[in-house]
């Protein structure tokens, strides 16, 4: 029986094909490239020899039947994907629940992570995966190139550009174990006028539904660019992008209803609404070889509303419903980036660039709640206003040698001057037995804050197709204008927090060579020392009274190794792939002394095989190991202490594909998740809260060449 409705799935999926009508054939796809490393700062490529970086071609993103950025980057071993309670961050090198504020997110070179640190979610959902050209990813540091809150790493996420004559439909279709079906419908074309202009435009619809019931996101993506050549020395692009969704969600299960049943609803009830448009002009000028100068601008703003959200709260002993129904974020960045690249000789260049950021993020929460007891009740609203603005002017340069054929090395500087201003606003209602007690408060912080960053990185190339280098960066993170507020217990007064920017030092080697033509091999080993890393304590809905506190005290370190390893056999017809990535992330000054970071996996561990059978059929199995990690815990509230930080499981997820080529037509199949592995993508064991990861599921797509 269970074969019949696996067969019945399939064919269902079917009705979801994809056809793709493109201006070019390429048979070539099951062909994969070894050691190909590319690293850009808004689209100027540098050299690649002085880091170790991670290039995934779009191309293979498409052939593995990923449907959003987050799936195809989990199953990298350099990433992990953290949640601490409102959504998913990227994670890399063990930064734990600070992955958002020191990993830095960027799409042709432009950063899209939040302002709001407590409550800001990096917004990949935003990103069409079928607009990407490529993601690199550099793993630890950046900030003489990219600034503040590099000390995990960079993505950058190099989109299409698309200038020649071009019209193509899509439709895409994916399904899990409980017969839900989700699918895409796509629209692509590119219009060249003359040599001097073009036009290209990627529509995508989309309707998913989520592993767990009562989990849907339907939406859609716009993607559009308009090429200008005004000669053969300069270029420029206009890109407008918006990305719709409106998300639905069931909240939380408990421990036992996820190991009974972890696709059942959980105990509430959300509804939310994304808008994101976002507005660039890049200019791009060359002069000979020897100068180029890139001028980019762009506005981007997200507005989160809560339509529904209904959770639960314990007062007095009673548990009752809590609404949050009208709460919103809106995030809104404005920037001009201006890089300058000069080629004085041979495989020698300098840099030096200018950058300008507003960034302006607004929070709304609205909090209500109703006892009603007899003789006894409480009608309570707790509306809190923010508006947080960071301003930063930033100047950097970096400098890149060749002594000679072995010997060459990179050095760099960055300034950064930031302005914070933050208004709160807090307003309580109340009716305790129809009688009502009220209160307001506000408070404003006018901070400023200079931050250094420093790079150096010699490069030793031992053998054509081997070099080794060394790297020692400095580095920041400065806090966000959230983190300037502190609320005292027994007054419940505001006060200014007087924080310090987290600094950190990273040691860093990497080795990287291609043996006998067939067998690549990277290896990266890095120590990062943390200090005046902000630590965090208080409740803000204690029922004593809110309060919290932002404070320098606590002092990190980690240290840890990938190592990445391919072979290319018969003429490239078959890849084998091994990655590991071990990092052992500790508390090492403060209170929490030797404790683990929360939700860090000491290693993690992708195994993967593809195989061209002939020109037509290929093949690919991927395994990825992830070790348990400790979630929160408890926090103490005066001290700061934590306890009681419960092993999140580990757990290992296998995909299968298979593709097939013949003239013009692709179809490609597959599942994830093949053993329908049970795990967590969000556990609070203290409240008993958890979040099922994905079952098995399957894709299926269909492509035709016109």
């Amino acid at each position: 029986m269970y074969k019949k409705i696996t067969l019945i799935k399939f064919f269902t999926l079917f009705n979801f094909l994809l056809i793709d009508i493109n201006a070019q054939e390429n048979n070539e796809e099951t062909k994969v490239k070894l050691n190909e490393v590319v690293v850009s700062a808004n689209n100027q490529e540098f050299d690649n020899s002085l880091r170790n970086v991670i290039v995934i071609n779009g191309s293979d993103l498409q052939k593995k039947g990923f449907n959003s950025i987050e799936q195809a980057l989990e199953r990298t071993a350099e990433i992990n994907f953290v949640n601490f309670g409102l959504g998913r961050n990227i994670d890399m090198r063990g930064q734990g629940d600070k992955s958002n504020v020191a990993v830095k997110v960027m799409i042709d070179g432009k950063s899209i992570n939040m302002l709001d640190n407590s409550h800001g979610i990096t917004p990949l959902n935003s990103i069409n995966l079928d607009n990407i050209e490529r993601i690199e990813i550099i793993p630890g540091g950046g900030s003489v190139l990219y600034g503040n809150g590099t000390r995990g790493g960079v993505i950058n996420i190099i989109t299409k550009k698309q200038k020649e004559n071009l019209f193509s439909m899509a439709i895409k279709g994916n399904g899990y174990n409980q017969h839900k079906l989700g699918g895409n419908l796509e629209v692509n074309g590119a219009k060249k006028i003359n040599e001097n202009l073009a036009f290209s435009f990627n529509i995508e619809g989309f309707n998913q539904d989520g592993y767990q019931d009562g989990y849907n996101e339907k939406g859609y993506f716009i993607n559009t660019k308009t090429y200008i050549n005004p000669n053969e020395q300069s270029d420029l692009i206009l890109g407008y992008n918006y990305f719709k969704s409106k998300n639905t969600g069931s909240g939380y299960l408990t421990k036992t209803q996820i190991q009974d049943n972890p696709k059942q609803k959980g105990n509430g009830e959300n509804i939310t609404s994304i808008n994101r448009p976002e507005i660039t002009l890049d200019y791009h000028y060359y002069l000979d070889d020897a100068l180029e100068i890139d001028l980019g601008t762009f506005w981007q703003n997200q507005k989160i509303n809560y339509l529904k959200d209904i959770s639960t709260m314990t007062v007095m002993g009673i548990t009752l419903p809590v609404y949050q129904n009208g709460s919103s974020f809106e995030d809104t960045l404005t920037g001009i980036n201006l890089k300058s690249r000069y080629n004085y000789k041979d495989n020698s260049y300098f840099i030096f660039g200018y950058e300008f950021a507003n960034h302006d993020a607004k929070r709304k929460s609205i909090i209500h709640y109703d006892v009603n007891m007899p003789n006894f009740s409480i009608n309570h609203t707790m509306t809190t206003l923010m508006d947080m603005k960071k301003q930063s002017h930033s100047l950097f340069t970096l400098d890149s040698h060749e002594f000679n054929d072995i010997f060459s090395i990179s050095s760099g500087l960055r300034y950064e001057r930031s302005f914070y201003k933050t208004n709160r606003n807090y307003t309580s209602k109340m009716l305790i037995s129809n009688r009502p007690k009220n209160n307001t408060e506000t408070f404003n912080t006018d901070n400023q804050g200079n931050n250094f960053a420093f790079e150096i990185t010699p490069n030793f190339k031992y053998s054509n197709t081997g070099s080794l280098y060394l790297k020692y960066e400095r580095g920041f993170i400065s806090p966000s204008p959230a983190q300037f507020v502190n609320k005292d217990q027994k007054t419940q007064k505001y006060y200014s927090s007087n924080l310090d920017s987290e600094i950190f030092n990273t040691f860093e080697l990497g080795i990287n060579d291609l043996w006998w033509d067939f067998y690549g091999f990277n290896l990266t080993l890095f120590y990062t020392l943390s200090k005046d890393e902000i630590s965090y304590l208080g409740n803000p809905h204690s029922e004593a009274g809110a309060f919290w506190k932002y404070y320098n005290i606590d002092q990190t370190h980690r240290i840890g190794t990938e190592l990445n390893l391919d072979q290319s056999f018969l003429d490239d017809e078959l890849i084998l792939r091994q990655s590991i990535a071990y990092i052992d992330a500790k508390i090492s000054k403060g209170i929490n002394k030797g404790k683990r970071i929360p939700y860090v996996s000491k290693i993690k561990a992708s195994v993967g095989i593809e195989y061209a059978i002939n020109s037509n059929f290929s093949t690919f199995l991927d395994l990825t190991y992830y070790s348990r990690a400790k979630d929160g815990g408890m926090i103490d509230e005066k001290t700061g202490k934590m306890s009681k930080n419960t092993w999140i499981k580990d757990y290992t997820l296998t995909d299968i594909g298979l593709s097939y080529y013949y003239k013009k037509l692709q179809i490609s199949s597959g599942i994830r998740n093949l053993f329908n592995k049970q795990y967590y993508t969000y556990q609070d064991s203290l409240n008993d809260e958890y979040l099922a990861g994905s079952g098995r599921n399957y894709y299926l797509e269909l492509k035709y060449v016109f």
